[in-house]
């Protein structure tokens, strides 16, 4: 909730503008921009005056209490203007250094405060359109965001680096306000950098450290949302989905890089990582919650002191997707989870010490796993009094009503399993198999090269005969010959009455 909301005001601190839509006045802009900070929970204060063509706000601060997460969140902006040109748009002059301040309580955890410090070099913001319709813009050098101060128990700790800046930085955004504020962003940078450089807090040890830094290329954000302009409570995102609220978002890059070095306890551990492109989406709404991601060309390599050589990791693609409801309806919804992992590879150093012999087929790794299904959402996990009730056990979670298997696709040292199938859950019958909904349906697998890859294994020493000899005893209780050398299928099956079947032979 706290990095949403700070998310959230960092947006808002860039809104500007293109194009002259139709003419626009400093008071509007003012009054439309405190609206949305005090929609979305903000107290906002500060002096205004005139002069001439220019609106100056003084003394302004902005701050926001998240009473159930003891959060408190506050903007010290100094002064700001806004001035009226001559072609019909509105020019925002903001402090070149602006502090954010927050403060977390949380009983029985320690207390802490602190302060980023956001830092622009070169911005320029515009707004054009009308009161209902304006359109923002906004170019800028750089901007650099850094944890400044940090505050536990009191005491001012030595927090190292930690920051992030961006370079070459264009976007604009459109706020149209209706019955809902509906925003449209789209923002780019040349680069997006982020540095940690710290010592543990709880160490000990002065040379103890943790280092991160890297970099991403041609840094996009594309998203759409629209917000409530009312009648909601901020601190209560179930609230807030009711009244409207819904995002969609992308962050993409075109290439990146990250290095990270770790001394514990004597120990080092030095990692690198680069990708040739990566893309995260997320989206939100009363129909549920969607969040998904991929980088494409992915290499990585790790050195420790407890091993004799780095060890490398590399991928093709590397990809996760998760969509799940999140407010309760009497009808299911869906769900689904994807997880993808192609073209597998490491070095041939690792391989060595695994098979020396080279016994092993040195074939790229695959996994490829797609399930979905319904469910229906019993609790309302975002709101304060649906936690509480779930939590002492007044409501279930859920209710599973089906389950797909959409694709298994597992390949690794020359054995191959791939699955299809399907589930539905009585919800009714938690007695034919205790605790569980009564399942039904089945799922076909295909399993190649299992008979030879274990063959192999015992050669190399890393099976045991004996732990093999189990393994094909396993094997040929559920599954039968294939067409081809060394492949089995089976089908898998839960009855009606609950008796599991493999290729037709029962089994409980």
């Amino acid at each position: 909730m706290f990095a949403r909301k700070l998310l959230l005001s960092s947006s808002l601190l860039a809104l500007t503008s293109a194009p002259a839509l139709a003419d626009i006045t400093a008071q509007e802009v003012w009054s439309e921009w405190k609206s949305a900070m005090q929609g979305f929970g903000y107290s906002v204060q500060g002096s205004e005056a005139t002069s001439g063509d220019t609106l100056t706000i003084t003394g302004l601060v902005m701050s926001m209490p998240l009473p159930e997460e003891d959060v408190q969140i506050e903007i010290n902006m100094g002064e700001m203007s806004l001035t009226n040109l001559s072609n019909g748009t509105v020019e925002i002059s903001l402090p070149k250094t602006l502090p954010i301040a927050f403060s977390i309580s949380d009983e029985g955890e320690a207390d802490v405060s602190g302060a980023l410090t956001y830092d622009t070099t070169d911005l320029s913001m515009r707004v054009s359109g009308s009161a209902s319709n304006m359109r923002y813009s906004y170019t800028a050098s750089a901007l650099d965001m850094t944890l400044s101060e940090l505050v536990i128990e009191g005491k001012p700790v030595d927090i190292g680096t930690l920051g992030m800046s961006l370079s070459n930085i264009a976007g604009s955004t459109t706020m149209k306000v209706g019955s809902l504020r509906d925003i449209v962003q789209d923002f780019t940078a040349d680069t997006l950098a982020y540095t940690v450089d710290i010592q543990p807090p709880e160490s000990t040890r002065a040379e103890d450290r943790f280092a991160l830094s890297g970099t991403l290329n041609a840094f996009t954000f594309l998203g759409t949302g629209a917000y409530p302009t009312g009648g909601f409570d901020v601190a209560n995102t179930s609230s807030m989905l009711k009244a409207g609220f819904t995002f969609e978002g992308s962050f993409g890059h075109t290439g990146g890089n990250t290095h990270i070095d770790i001394t514990e306890n004597g120990q080092q551990t030095i990692g690198t990582f680069s990708s040739d492109s990566g893309l995260l989406k997320m989206a939100l709404g009363a129909s549920g919650l969607s969040y998904s991601g991929a980088v494409q060309g992915l290499t990585s390599t790790m050195t420790s002191s407890q091993t004799p050589f780095p060890v490398e990791l590399n991928a093709a693609k590397s990809a996760f997707a998760l969509a799940m409801p999140i407010v309760p309806s009497p009808e299911t919804q869906t769900y689904g989870l994807t997880i993808e992992l192609s073209a597998l590879t490491t070095s041939e150093k690792l391989w060595s010490l695994i098979d020396p012999t080279a016994q092993l087929p040195r074939d790229p790794a695959t996994l490829h796993l797609e399930l979905s299904g319904k469910a229906k959402l019993l609790s309302d996990i975002l709101d304060p009094a649906g936690l509480t009730a779930l939590e002492t056990g007044a409501t279930k979670p859920a209710e599973l009503h089906t389950l797909d298997l959409n694709t298994l696709k597992l390949s690794l040292a020359g054995a191959a399993l791939t699955g299809t199938g399907a589930f539905t859950f009585d919800n009714s019958d938690m007695e034919t198999i205790p605790g569980i909904p009564r399942p039904t349906g089945a799922v076909d697998l295909e399993l190649a090269g299992a008979t030879t890859l274990m063959d192999k294994l015992v050669s190399m020493g890393l099976l045991d005969e004996a732990q093999a000899t189990g393994a094909r005893m396993m094997l040929a209780l559920f599954a039968v010959p294939a067409a081809g050398e060394d492949r089995l299928t089976s089908k898998v099956e839960v009855t009606k009455d609950g008796h599991l079947r493999a290729n037709g032979q029962r089994l409980r």
